[in-house]
């Protein structure tokens, strides 16, 4: 899409209308990336492609249109809306932008245009519970105005560095997008040991407890003053032999693969010569100018 709106400039405003109207319709909202698309656009702002205030404008008036419609759907449908497809497959959406909306009151409309999944129905429901024509369109105007620039100046600040960086804009985004998902997965790995890993641990080790109790030998006798909670030193003892042994084992890991020119070395090596590739002059000015400064 980005590709085809470059090569006609001239739809360009137009689509960026559409989507962030597009943003603000029920189901529609939440299907179409509208918000990723109109940051992609943003980006051509710094080579000339595009114009910045035309492209605030049309996200501007899209946004507002988009709350309009969304709004006077729910005014003029009520709740007979609600019943028809594909809103009546979405309750679960319509219930918690109800919290949402009863919640926060008339500020609702402003911030949720900034919350995803309840952005899209909180107009709708505006319309649908009274609230009054002008108080909507005030604060619908007001948001606005604030979401158009926070999702389009970030994005002419992303081409304009692009522009700056050259050559090495690309693989830079290639390894921040890397490091954006090595993020994410890292992220949610972390969120489901802490949901599942710790229980699941909790009922292990009660498991182990009651097998001990039930047997008189040496090892039964290690587990239980390991696991006995009024002796909490042993598990810490017992946990710190663990990591120094996966820590040395891991070391003599790297060791080997390293005196035996491993792939590992390859990758590593791989892997500097492209960091070397995203050096840049200024970056390099930068970098030797945070160096130089004294840490007091």
């Amino acid at each position: 899409m980005v590709e085809f709106l470059t090569a006609h400039p001239h739809v360009t405003y137009l689509a960026v209308f559409l989507l962030a109207l597009s943003e603000s319709i029920p189901i529609i909202g939440v299907v179409v990336p509208g918000t990723a698309v109109i940051l992609a656009l943003s980006t051509l702002v710094p080579s000339g492609v595009l114009v910045l205030w035309p492209l605030l404008g049309a996200a501007t008036l899209g946004a507002v249109a988009g709350d309009g419609l969304s709004f006077w759907l729910g005014h003029r449908y009520h709740r007979e809306i609600l019943d028809l497809w594909p809103l009546n497959r979405h309750p679960d959406l319509i219930q918690r932008s109800e919290t949402f909306f009863t919640r926060h009151g008339d500020k609702s409309v402003f911030l949720a245009r900034f919350a995803p999944g309840v952005r899209a129905f909180v107009p709708l429901l505006a319309g649908m519970l009274g609230m009054s024509v002008g108080r909507f369109y005030t604060v619908n105007i007001a948001s606005a105005l604030v979401w158009a620039p926070s999702h389009i100046l970030p994005g002419v600040l992303v081409g304009a560095t692009f522009s700056i960086l050259g050559a090495a804009a690309k693989p830079l985004a290639i390894l921040l997008v890397v490091l954006l998902v090595t993020g994410w997965v890292i992220l949610h790995i972390v969120r489901w040991t802490l949901r599942r890993g710790v229980p699941l641990l909790i009922v292990c080790v009660e498991r182990l407890r009651n097998w001990a109790d039930t047997r008189d030998t040496w090892l039964r006798r290690s587990l239980a003053r390991l696991l006995d909670p009024s002796r909490p030193e042993g598990r810490v003892l017992a946990l710190l032999t663990v990591l120094l042994v996966a820590a040395a084992w891991l070391f003599f890991g790297v060791l080997e693969d390293v005196v035996s020119g491993d792939p590992l070395v390859l990758a590593d090596s791989a892997i500097y010569r492209a960091l070397q590739d995203l050096r840049t002059a200024p970056g390099d000015a930068v970098m030797i100018a945070d160096s130089a400064t004294p840490p007091w």
